[in-house]
This record gives C-alpha cells, sequence and structure tokens, in this order.
C-alpha cells in the first residue's frame, strides 16, 4: 500500500468531517427548554373581542333545549356560522322544568345544578355560595365554547351586559353590566381548575362600581364559566326566574331567558353593550441550536450533486470550495428517526468560510 502524504492525510480528515449528515445535540449548549410564554387573542370567532349580535341554533333538538341553548354568532343558516357559547339554568331541586319520561328524579335543571356543582365546586360544598357568604339553590350559567377560549379566559378583559326581563320573559329595561374582580397586576401562567373571582358590576372603561355590592355571580376562567345568582338576579335586575314546581310536562325554559337578557341588552345598544372578552394559553417552548460550523455539512446528499455512476461530485471545483444552501433542519431520535422537520423561510448559504445558526423552536 502507497504510503499517504500530508496533503492527502489532511484532505480525507476534511473529507470525513464535511461529509457529515448527523450532529448530536448537547444538551446544556445547544438545548434551551421549559421557556414559558403567555398568548392572547380575542375570545370569539373571526378575531373579534366584541360579540356584536347572538343566535340561537335550529339544529339543537326540544329535549336538548330542555337543558341548555347553545349561542351562534350568525345566523344558523349561514355558513360562517360557529358556536359561542351555551346558556343555562340549574336548580338544585329541579324547580323550573319537567320530570320527562325517564326517572323521577330526571329534572333538566336539577342535572345542570348538580353537573356545575361538581365540576367547579370541592367535595364538601353542596350549595354555590357567592360575595358575602350568600348562597342560591337556583344559577344561570354562561358556559363558553372549549374551541373559543384554549386554556382560560382572561381575566379584567370580559364584559357581559343584561338587560332586565318582564314576566312573560320579553327584554323589558335597565341594563346592568358586569365584569371581574381580578387582580391583573401578575401574570397569570396557572391553567388550574382553582382560581375564582366575584362578578361585579362595573365596566371595562371604569372598572368595578364599588357603590354595588350585589353578590352578581361567580367567574372561573379556567373553565370558560360565568355562573351567575338567580336571586341577585331576580332582585336587582328583574329577571323574573319563574320556579314554579315542576309538576306533568311544565317547563318554564328560564335558559331562554337568559339569552333574551343578553341578546336584548346588545339589540338595546350594540356598541356599548356588546360581550366582549379576549383569551390565553400558556405555550411551552423547547429550543434546539443547530450549529453548523465551517468545517461541517458543505456537501449534499441531494443526487444532482454526485454522478449517478460512481457516486463522486459531479463537479470537480466543488471537492475543496463547495458552497451547498441549507433549506430543512430534521431532528433525529438516538435510534435515527426521523422526529420532526424544520423548513427555513429562506435557502442559507454554507461553505468553509461560513458558519451557521438555526434556531429551532418547538411549542407544545
Amino acid at each position: 500500500m502507497a504510503d499517504l502524504n500530508q496533503q492527502d492525510f489532511s484532505f480525507i480528515t476534511r473529507a470525513l468531517r464535511v461529509g457529515r449528515t448527523q450532529t448530536p445535540f448537547i444538551p446544556d449548549t445547544d438545548i434551551l427548554d421549559g421557556q414559558r410564554e403567555l398568548i392572547t387573542a380575542p375570545l370569539w370567532s373571526n378575531n373579534q373581542t366584541s360579540l356584536t349580535a347572538v343566535y340561537t341554533s335550529s339544529a339543537q333538538s326540544s329535549n336538548q333545549k330542555r337543558y341548555y341553548y347553545e349561542v351562534l354568532n350568525e345566523d344558523y343558516s349561514t355558513l360562517t356560522s360557529e358556536p359561542q357559547f351555551s346558556v343555562a339554568y340549574g336548580d338544585l331541586v329541579g324547580s323550573g322544568s319537567d320530570r320527562g319520561t325517564g326517572n323521577i328524579d330526571d329534572y333538566p335543571t336539577k342535572a345542570i345544578y348538580k353537573q356545575y356543582k361538581q365540576l367547579l365546586l370541592g367535595s364538601n360544598e353542596s350549595i354555590f355560595t357567592f360575595e358575602n357568604e350568600e348562597t342560591s339553590e337556583y344559577i344561570y350559567v354562561i358556559n363558553v365554547n372549549r374551541t373559543r377560549f384554549k386554556d382560560k379566559m382572561d381575566t379584567k378583559t370580559w364584559e357581559l351586559s343584561l338587560i332586565g326581563l318582564d314576566a312573560a320573559g320579553s327584554a323589558s329595561s335597565g341594563v346592568v353590566t358586569l365584569i371581574d374582580d381580578a387582580d391583573t397586576s401578575f401574570v397569570e401562567y396557572d391553567t388550574g381548575a382553582v382560581r375564582t373571582y366575584y362578578v361585579r358590576s362595573g365596566s371595562l372603561e371604569n372598572g368595578i362600581y364599588t357603590a354595588d355590592t350585589t353578590p352578581w355571580g361567580i367567574y372561573y376562567p379556567n373553565n370558560g364559566v360565568i355562573v351567575l345568582n338567580g336571586k341577585a338576579l331576580d332582585a336587582s335586575s328583574s329577571f323574573n326566574t319563574n320556579r314554579s314546581p315542576s309538576t306533568g310536562s311544565i317547563n318554564q325554559n328560564n335558559a331562554f331567558r337568559l339569552f333574551t337578557s343578553i341578546s336584548g341588552a346588545i339589540a338595546s345598544d350594540t356598541a356599548s353593550y356588546a360581550f366582549q372578552g379576549r383569551t390565553s394559553e400558556v405555550i411551552t417552548s423547547q429550543y434546539y441550536f443547530v450549529r453548523l460550523y465551517n468545517g461541517e455539512h458543505n456537501y449534499s446528499t441531494n443526487p444532482s450533486f454526485l454522478t449517478s455512476s460512481f457516486g463522486t461530485l459531479k463537479y470537480p471545483s466543488m471537492i475543496l470550495d463547495p458552497v451547498v444552501y441549507v433549506t430543512t433542519v430534521g431532528l433525529y431520535d438516538d435510534e435515527h428517526n426521523l422526529l420532526a422537520l424544520a423548513k427555513l423561510s429562506k435557502p442559507v448559504a454554507k461553505s468553509f468560510e461560513k458558519e451557521v445558526v438555526i434556531k429551532v423552536k418547538l411549542d407544545y
């Protein structure tokens, strides 16, 4: 075997280095994980923070409407209509609803109350308790659609307007606007289901109306739920809830009263009484710094780079002075299985005279 001179040895070494197609990451140097960012966005469809019109869905069956009403942003007949939130009425003893054809204790309003009690209250709590320790055995619920609020609804960004109702359940007069009493002096990364705030009268522009101490309700931002105190709505907003005894097929349809109150307030002054809100989600990111040093990754495995017969470089001028363009970064596991691809916005030139650092961000 012929001896290799120094020049040959140096070239072979360089050829081995530049032929590398995969480079392992150094954990403490090339990987930065656990980065969190709070992303906020409008709550409603079409990137809107204000809901200026609401509609019920004719696709709901009469049996479904015994439990809740789904509220859309446009008429159901339009192709662009989407669910925004639902309204429901819950009663601890089942008042205001019919028994239906099921079990003797199968009252829709009782089922709603128990459902939200199980979802929102502790195991030792049997009734909703509002500000000033006021309890109520009947509640009204606004439940924002899960696809709308993502991780959670934001605090201090929603405003709900309600108009008074007459005994027949039609919009009458007297509008109250409601907000939450959260403190926004800190960034909320918590996405658990334990945070609650009281619902107070006020506005986003002017804040809480401190003269009004009515216990309007409780806000659960991580569940996208606003529970309104039925007693307070009757006493301070003329809701005229019908809690007549549930015998036979009587269904007082109180859930629709809440929809009428919301839609009536919006219709009375769209600019002032739109249902406003924003949502947010916590994005956890991991960064991978892909370092392409000057002596590495200067050749391509693309077939156009090589001759088809011998697998050698097609253009001799590229042997010692190649220029390639990086377009894609692949992330592999220890078994060399491709896990993810990152596409660059434009090709980046790479040669022996250039080093490149590409930051790859994975969100989850």
